[in-house]
């Protein structure tokens, strides 16, 4: 399985918050930070988040932005030290203790990454992309089993979640289940086609598969 396929880290930043009402004034640098990260200028977006972080070091968006604007710029330690401190300033940050994971798989750090999509999982049960963050995290070493479970959890949610499919697909061929990684694979074609640059692989692996039927 090609390793990159969730490491482009989901843009899932919170809500800007009107931070007037605290009187921290750094509302401006946070709308500056934020649209720069959705114009992917990334080093703008450190800068005014670490503005704004300057100005008022208690508020876990400034520095889950922040460790999205570095994890853009393949900064990874330096995304999980601004992920860990906004699980300080707020434990429930279900979308930084992801992102961590993601990071952390990008390093190869492999159980530490599933130890965090596991957080973030117990936080938020319904989000499918933590489910499939971990069957990533478990394919990588090799637990094709827990792999097969966290993205048929994921389908279960989502049932058009194509790339669960495909991570299942590959999971099942692993294991030598090739009639059912067959099934994942025609199901993974059928929602997402070549969106994800992976039709040609789809098609090696289905190669694969049948090539290994006929000699036996």
């Amino acid at each position: 399985m090609k390793k990159n396929l969730t490491l482009s880290i989901i843009f899932m930043l919170a809500v800007l918050v009107n931070l007037n009402a605290q009187g921290n004034g750094n509302e401006g640098f946070i709308k500056t930070a934020y649209n720069a990260i959705q114009n992917k200028n990334y080093q703008v977006a450190v800068e005014n988040y670490t503005k704004a972080i300057d100005k008022f070091s208690g508020y876990a968006p400034s520095f889950y932005g922040r460790g999205l604007a570095y994890s853009y710029l393949n900064k990874y330690s330096e995304a999980i030290g601004d992920f860990n401190k906004a699980t300080e300033l707020d434990a429930n940050y279900h979308q930084a203790y992801y992102s961590l994971g993601l990071c952390k798989v990008k390093l190869g750090t492999y159980q530490a990454a599933i130890s965090d999509f596991t957080k973030a999982v117990d936080i938020k049960k319904d989000e499918p992309s933590y489910y499939y963050g971990r069957g990533n995290a478990n394919y990588y070493l090799e637990k094709y089993e827990a792999a097969m479970n966290d993205y048929t959890r994921a389908i279960e949610i989502d049932p058009k979640f194509g790339l669960a499919y495909y991570g299942r697909a590959v999971a099942h061929k692993m294991e030598k289940r090739n009639e059912a990684a067959l099934k994942d694979f025609d199901k993974y074609m059928q929602l997402n086609g070549n969106k994800d640059g992976l039709a040609s692989e789809v098609q090696r692996l289905i190669n694969e598969i049948q090539k290994e039927k006929e000699e036996n």
